[in-house]
């Protein structure tokens, strides 16, 4: 068993991107089994609750739009050669993201994390869905047969909050301070959109190292 502790934002362009090359690795391992653990690390933990103005947040972080289009048109291409149609004109609102992180922890749960996890990218990066917004979670969950009331309690309920923003703060004490952060084994880490071939060679010699 190969365990993967992976880092990452679902508002993040390149941990989507990251997603994608891990899959395509581990579709070339089949003969592998693989434990996944996507965890909370927020980009932009001073998020207001209703996010910000895309165009404003850019603005903010890049120092101007031309700036930000340079940054963001270099993702889109590296997106292409993986087959996501990034769609960042669609996006009006950068949103706080801990409540669909909170989402990805009931999916875990529910042994559906990876599958959510996609549809989160999608919603936010391909329909510029404001994925901060309880219903657009929601709409999530009960694609996913998620039980509407299960969510809507689940983010109505302050205790599990807390447990989530720990493991966040800890990544920090640990050093992490840019996502995605792969760990895998708990003993090998990897910064950022890792190539598949990167990924291959890895799995290739721990599948050595099995047997």
């Amino acid at each position: 068993m190969i365990e993967l502790d992976v880092f990452s934002d679902t508002v993040c362009p390149w941990c989507y991107i990251g997603k994608k090359r891990l899959d395509k690795a581990i579709i070339k391992h089949d003969h592998l089994k693989f434990k996944q653990t996507w965890r909370p690390f927020q980009l932009n933990p001073g998020m207001p609750p209703d996010g910000m103005d895309r165009q404003e947040y850019l603005i903010s972080k890049f120092g101007s739009a031309d700036a930000a289009k340079t940054i963001y048109d270099n993702i889109y291409e590296e997106g292409q050669k993986e087959g996501i149609d990034f769609n960042f004109d669609k996006i009006e609102v950068t949103p706080n993201s801990f409540n669909s992180h909170r989402l990805l922890a009931m999916a875990y749960e529910k042994n559906i994390q990876e599958k959510v996890l996609d549809e989160l990218f999608e919603s936010y990066f391909l329909r510029g869905e404001d994925i901060g917004n309880p219903n657009t979670l929601l709409n999530i969950a009960i694609n996913n047969n998620i039980d509407e009331n299960e969510l809507k309690n689940y983010l109505s309920n302050k205790d599990n909050i807390e447990p989530l923003a720990n493991e966040e703060l800890q990544a920090r004490k640990m050093g992490i301070s840019s996502v995605p952060t792969f760990i895998i084994n708990k003993q090998i880490v990897i910064n950022g959109a890792q190539t598949s071939e990167n990924f291959d060679l890895i799995f290739q010699k721990l599948s050595n190292n099995m047997n």
